[in-house]
């Protein structure tokens, strides 16, 4: 299936035509209008949504075409009809451009030619039924399939739904099922949930979504006004309610607020894909082909535990970050209304980031996690799925000689005698008999050169030795890449120490000797390197390991986390041997031990691997010798830590050890306090910083996640009414709580213009400045607008009136509404559209803020309130900074927020 047609271009069609040429199908947009048509095909883009012209143009007469002619449908496999469906005078949809859509549909296609024909448009219960009606002598199948987009990021939401809705006539009827898996396939293989159900289901949800929503923003509206009235804090109250998890926080804004909590993208958290814990960045793990059956590193009330990851998403966000700045250099970076866990009390509970306040605690948890198992690195079995099997050999004589009569049958060697007499197999060959390889255990050699000049184990076990180079190498090592003859790839491993360091240097060459693995020597201008030249397990160290190759990229393997404790310890042991440090402090009576990396998912990880052992580090950043790249410099202190982590260092610890004894008393570690099973950070500072870009976030099955620096956090926490409101009464129902949240959405506006009223008096020649003037930010939409109705009511009342809106085609919008002529300012509406806000509030009785944008927020308010006749501002959305205002002198009045 490729050609798929989608008649009407609006919001809804125009999203849909683009995303699907993304996605390569071969596709036709249908519109009526010629000169949109037109301006279409040349990548002109009618609507003002972010991303939406960049798509248009990278597509358009390529995959994707616009005409006013229905004869592409007849080739179409699919037909999208997405056309407008506004309300009638009495409140019910208008089906009626619905309705002439599909008798052009049928006066175009042949009878006999099967078709799927979607319907978009939001339809009333019931249109899907009488579509079908229309067309039952045609071989067609009717789908509902309702969108979801939310104006302001509509492509981004196209792209990534919470849930696709798919509603057919028959389930038993497989066809069109299979049709629309096959249009979906990208959100498929992204697992979005798909909701399969009937077309009445399917036309209700819609409905039913967007008016839970508009009953919630209806009642915190309304409760605004009592609030306002008995001078209670409405932010408060919302803020509360929102702490009970049977209400949510979600939709509590009065003013009609809409937000999402979510992480900076370079934050990380702590995943298990089976084989161990992984740091990773929350846009890495987005970004993730497979994130079935993935685990987050969480706090279960009394220790760390692997729970279960239930949705990762992101999102465009433009306004503030906050950065919350704890004890030990541990920080967060998240969005302003995202959730922090807070201890009060002894209890855990949770604040807003942007209500968090200096010497507020958080916690770190600590203690062993997830099953401690003896791993044991299957290395043929992991080889076996990548090219490089082709290249590798296996050698035991013994083996051969013993298990020839089987081993001949699988040989792809032209001379088998050959295998016999040598003991030289090709791995792949004995793939399919691998289990007679178990037999004979660690004689069994891997190699990829003839010479068999360096061969490895077919199996490592995970044990103390190998714990420790494991930790050697990540502090010590890296992996070369070179080109012998005929373009031959070899890879090497090095770990590099100073020649005084005689212990660790026999520790790691006894541990290659025990595996069998040669090396060569190099000493040289105070260095001692070990060189291991294998292909095999430079593959281990940084692809079954994920180890990484140099100081920039290295990370603790997944592994060490699923080790029992004594293997950690090993490891760390190796590690801390290699870039740890012992410092004297304090003329020689204390101690601290430092641990250095260049690595950011290396210092995460070992902050955790420390945490998992209970020991809490303290982290610092800085740039090192004049580079560029930034060090993570981990501290650990208090005599029982330090003790602790000196014996790993070996025989270097006996230097040490009598600072340690005389220690005058047992001094704790600084800038924390321990519980039981977690260590207490105070909040230090809080930073804003505006920010514009995609945020992460991410939903696990107990709302608590670890993440950077091992902190424990939350999880990251529409209209169509009057329509569902005919539908109830169609079908004699009275929809008493549906009907009262439509008339308290309307009660609004009024209530907010009578309280601008009751404080002027009479505004008749009063001037305001209306900020926003769409429905909602980024977009110009001004269906519903909330801005136009207030517009209206001012200048009916004979108010003057001057529109800013921060989105050009809103305001171009506004003025063609009003029929205004751009060129002069007053037209006999006592209306002015102006393009700068500094112009717009010039000389005005007041300032009414009725779109969302946190960008007022970084306007300079003080030059505002040089250039406005009088300090007021009536805040519809309870958007700004009340207190950066007052401070100039402003009279603030919110919904239910006054001061």
């Amino acid at each position: 299936m490729k050609k798929i047609s989608v008649i009407g271009t609006g919001y809804v069609g125009l999203i849909q035509a683009v995303g699907l040429a993304e996605f390569g199908f071969d596709v036709v947009g249908i519109d009526i209008d010629e000169s949109k048509v037109r301006a279409l095909n040349r990548g002109e883009c009618p609507l003002f949504e972010e991303g939406l012209e960049e798509l248009l143009k990278k597509h358009v007469n390529k995959k994707l075409t616009f005409t006013t002619s229905y004869e592409p449908i007849k080739d179409s496999d699919v037909i999208f009809l997405c056309v407008g469906t506004p309300q009638d005078k009495d409140g019910n949809a208008d089906l009626r451009f619905l309705f002439s859509a599909v008798e052009k549909i049928k006066e175009t296609i042949d009878k006999d030619d099967y078709k799927v024909i979607v319907i978009k448009s939001t339809v009333p219960v019931g249109t899907n039924r009488k579509v079908k009606e229309l067309l039952k002598e045609y071989n067609v199948d009717v789908v509902s399939n309702p969108e979801f987009l939310r104006e302001g990021i509509a492509v981004y939401d196209f792209f990534n739904p919470e849930r696709i809705v798919l509603g057919f006539e028959n389930l038993e009827n497989k066809k069109p099922i299979r049709t629309m898996e096959d249009v979906y396939k990208y959100f498929k293989e992204k697992n979005i949930p798909f909701v399969i159900t009937n077309w009445e289901t399917a036309e209700l949800i819609k409905y039913a979504s967007n008016a839970f929503l508009a009953t919630k923003i209806s009642f915190v509206n309304e409760l605004a006004k009592l609030a306002d009235k008995v001078k209670a804090n409405i932010k408060t109250i919302s803020y509360a309610m929102g702490l009970d998890p049977r209400i949510g926080n979600k939709f509590l804004n009065a003013g009609i607020g809409y937000g999402g909590s979510c992480f900076h993208p370079d934050e990380v958290l702590f995943i298990d894909r089976g084989r161990g814990l992984e740091c990773i960045t929350f846009k890495e793990l987005f970004e993730l082909e497979d994130k079935d059956d993935i685990k987050v590193l969480s706090f279960d009330g009394e220790k760390l535990s692997l729970k279960k990851l239930k949705l990762a998403s992101k999102r465009y966000y433009n306004d503030d970050l906050i950065t919350l700045r704890f004890n030990l250099g541990r920080e967060i970076k998240i969005t302003k209304d995202h959730p922090v866990v807070i201890l009060e009390d002894r209890n855990l509970k949770v604040k807003l980031a942007e209500d968090v306040k200096e010497g507020d605690k958080v916690i770190l948890p600590y203690g062993n996690f997830g099953e401690e198992q003896e791993i044991e690195i299957d290395i043929l079995e992991e080889l076996s799925k990548t090219d490089l099997i082709e290249k590798v050999w296996i050698h035991n004589k013994d083996l051969v000689i013993n298990e020839f009569n089987i081993i001949k049958l699988y040989l792809s060697n032209k001379y088998p005698h050959d295998v016999k007499r040598n003991g030289t197999i090709r791995s792949k060959d004995i793939l399919l008999i691998k289990e007679i390889l178990d037999k004979y255990g660690s004689k069994n050699r891997l190699f990829t050169a003839r010479s068999k000049s360096t061969t490895i184990p077919y199996k490592i076990k995970i044990d103390k030795d190998f714990a420790r180079l494991m930790g050697y190498y990540l502090s010590e090592g890296w992996i070369s890449k070179d080109y012998g003859r005929n373009g031959v790839v070899r890879k090497r491993i090095g770990l590099c120490f100073g020649i005084h360091e005689e212990e660790y240097i026999n520790d790691v060459k006894n541990i290659l000797n025990k595996l069998g693995i040669k090396y060569i020597e190099k000493i040289k201008d105070g260095s001692h390197s070990i060189i291991i030249s294998s292909k095999i397990l430079a593959y281990v160290f940084e692809n079954i390991l994920n180890c990484g190759i140099n100081c920039y990229n290295k990370n603790i393997p997944p592994q060490i986390f699923n080790s029992k404790e004594e293997i950690k310890w090993e490891f760390l042991k190796g590690l801390f041997r290699g870039d740890g440090g012992i410092v004297r402090l304090n003329n020689d009576k204390n101690l601290n031990i430092e641990f250095a990396t260049v690595s950011k998912k290396m210092a995460h990880s070992l902050l955790i691997l420390l945490q998992s052992l209970g020991i809490v580090a303290s982290v610092k950043k800085c740039y090192n010798n004049k580079s560029t790249t930034m060090a993570y410099i981990i501290r650990i202190n208090g005599l029982e830590q330090v003790k602790k982590i000196g014996e790993l260092f070996g025989r270097k610890w006996e230097n040490y050890k009598d600072i340690v004894e005389n220690y005058k008393r047992n001094i704790k570690p600084l800038g924390y306090s321990k519980s039981d099973n977690f260590a207490i950070l105070e909040v230090k500072e809080i930073i804003k910083e505006h920010y514009s870009g995609y945020v992460y976030s991410v939903e696990t099955e107990n709302s608590l996640l670890i993440t950077s620096y091992g902190i424990l956090i939350h999880n990251c926490f529409p209209k169509d009414v009057k329509a569902l409101i005919k539908q109830f009464e169609n079908n004699n129902i009275e929809p008493i709580l549906i009907k009262a949240t439509d008339i308290v959405n309307e009660e609004q506006i009024k209530w907010f213009f009578e309280k601008i009223k009751n404080y002027y008096g009479n505004l008749n020649g009063k001037t305001f400045a209306v900020l926003g003037l769409a429905f909602k930010p980024n977009t110009d939409d001004l269906r519903e607008s909330r801005a136009i109705k207030l517009i209206d009511m001012l200048l009916e009342s004979g108010a003057i009136v001057k529109g800013f809106d921060y989105v050009e085609k809103a305001r171009e919008n506004t003025a063609n509404m009003y029929k205004l002529d751009k060129s002069k300012g007053f037209y006999g509406y006592n209306l002015y559209v102006l393009d700068d806000l500094y112009e717009t509030v010039k000389d005005v009785d007041g300032i009414i803020i009725t779109v969302e944008y946190n960008k007022f927020n970084e306007e300079d308010w003080k030059k505002i309130g040089n250039l406005v006749k009088e300090k007021i501002i009536f805040d519809g959305r309870n958007i700004l900074d009340v207190e950066k205002v007052k401070k100039l002198g402003f009279k603030y009045y919110g919904v239910g927020y006054d001061i």
